[in-house]
């Protein structure tokens, strides 16, 4: 009879722990990134451009309840688990490991034209990062710092190649990366602030909202200012980055949004070359205007969202414009 007793008095303990576990919620948010000019999907397969910013991969994982990152800007200040008080700010933290290829028009490759100096370098990026995002209903700070590599250690080449092998139909070949930029250890911050200033109810489920937001970046990769802002439409629409605001939201969500971005830049690797003047580089444009729009759909703790983003002049010699897209899957453990 003392075993039975045990046994139930260890079943309740285990039941109480795993509801206490579930009231306290994981807080895990994975999230996959693809940027490619393949991605355009209003352009025939053939007719994509495969050049400028070419492709970049980021896969991050955010947790709400930040651990020493977040907690290194924001000391005292709860996670951003969606059961935590709605009231005042939150802190959750992003790591991040990411690659970005830049090449230039592979119609005019290194060496084959007397002018060939003139297109973008190949250039890549390989950096891991870690945010800080500080949450209210109504603004989020973010601090970033990333640390990584140029040059071939950045696997450039090796990424590019994996990528033509599988879409080599579509694709022409990368036979510069002799030529990228060098070799350096990058380092960058950034610190970016956003504003909720208005939400809207539109009835029958749907919501408006509009969010400015400026800030910058300083480091040997890239030193920039930038402001620009965003409106979305939806149905079930979520608040834009507070955890604590998607408690109880509907199963299914649909929104769509546009943006603008001003960015005045006064360094970039994969245009100016390394920091100390190594490897190729192009006479670069400061000012940068971009616009994008795009759309997600979530169901349940499934979220896929797709953006079109197009930059102006980068630098003198390059395409007035140039467009990619991306691909985003995330997950979340809420």
């Amino acid at each position: 009879m003392n075993s039975f007793w045990r046994a139930a008095a260890l079943a309740q303990v285990l039941m109480l722990a795993g509801l206490t576990l579930r009231a306290q919620s994981v807080g895990w948010l994975p999230r996959l990134q693809l940027d490619n000019d393949a991605y355009n999907f209003w352009i025939d397969p053939g007719s994509r451009t495969d050049e400028q910013y070419t492709n970049g991969v980021v896969f991050s994982l955010e947790t709400m309840r930040a651990p020493w990152w977040g907690h290194r800007f924001a000391p005292g200040m709860p996670g951003c688990v969606p059961d935590a008080p709605r009231e005042g700010a939150c802190v959750a933290t992003i790591v991040s490991v990411a690659q970005d290829l830049y090449t230039p028009n592979l119609n005019r490759p290194p060496f084959s034209e007397p002018n060939w100096e003139q297109e973008r370098p190949y250039a890549a990026w390989l950096r891991v990062s870690a945010t800080a995002r500080m949450a209210a209903s109504r603004e989020l700070r973010e601090v970033e710092i990333a640390a990584g590599v140029t040059g071939a250690p950045a696997l450039g080449q090796v990424a590019q190649s994996i990528a033509h092998a599988v879409a080599g139909a579509y694709t022409h070949p990368a036979t510069g990366w002799e030529t990228q930029v060098g070799f350096q250890p990058g380092i960058l911050a950034s610190y970016h602030q956003s504003w909720l200033v208005a939400r809207s109810e539109l009835g029958q489920g749907f919501a408006f909202d509009f969010s400015p937001y400026a800030g910058g970046t300083v480091g040997n990769i890239l030193t920039e200012a930038d402001a620009g802002a965003k409106a979305r439409i939806g149905w079930n629409l979520s608040h834009p980055w507070d955890p604590r605001a998607w408690r109880g939201r509907p199963r299914w969500e649909v929104f769509a949004y546009v943006g603008g971005r001003y960015e005045y830049v006064l360094e970039d690797f994969s245009l100016d070359g390394t920091l100390f003047g190594g490897g190729r580089h192009v006479t670069r444009v400061p000012a940068v205007g971009e616009d994008e729009f795009g759309g997600g759909l979530r169901y349940d703790r499934w979220s896929v969202a797709y953006r079109a983003l197009s930059r102006s002049r980068e630098y003198m010699s390059g395409p007035l414009q140039h467009t990619f897209s991306s691909m985003i899957v995330s997950y979340g453990w809420l």
